[in-house]
């Protein structure tokens, strides 16, 4: 078999006499893949340890078993009396709509502590942004 790129592959020709650049053909073809750059030029290799969204799914699942756990064990018919209002509900629709009123007024609050902190963090910036214009304009 003859190989004329290299001569390496020529009958009568022992292959540990040729040096290692002839030993391969010029010819050859990289690997398909991604292509890969040097670790020069690469800034910063961004490193992701996880969303989270594997253990939010179980403690999720978690908590759905716990309420129909909850509803199945709790079917027993409660009377409501509330101002001139009397029904009879059982009782995990009241501990469910405890909850939902308890997670609703909890985002209220939220709401309003958030745009009272955002609000609070804007001025405090807009603050610097003034003070540091006084300096530039005095330094000048």
């Amino acid at each position: 078999m003859t190989d004329n790129t290299t001569g390496a592959d020529q009958e009568g020709v022992d292959q540990e006499a040729v040096p290692a650049t002839e030993a391969v053909p010029a010819t050859v073809s990289p690997i398909p893949g991604p292509e890969v750059k040097p670790a020069s030029t690469h800034a910063k290799e961004r490193v992701f340890v996880g969303t989270g969204l594997f253990w939010g799914l179980v403690v999720g699942v978690l908590l759905a078993v716990a309420v129909i756990i909850l509803a199945a064990q709790n079917t027993t018919s409660t009377t409501i009396t509330f101002l001139a209002w009397d029904f009879s509900t059982p009782l995990i629709v009241v501990i469910l709509g405890t909850l939902l009123v308890g997670v609703i007024f909890d985002e209220m609050f939220g709401l309003v502590y958030r745009s009272r902190r955002r609000r609070t963090l804007a001025e405090r910036d807009q603050l610097k942004r003034i003070e540091q214009a006084n300096a530039d304009f005095n330094a000048d």
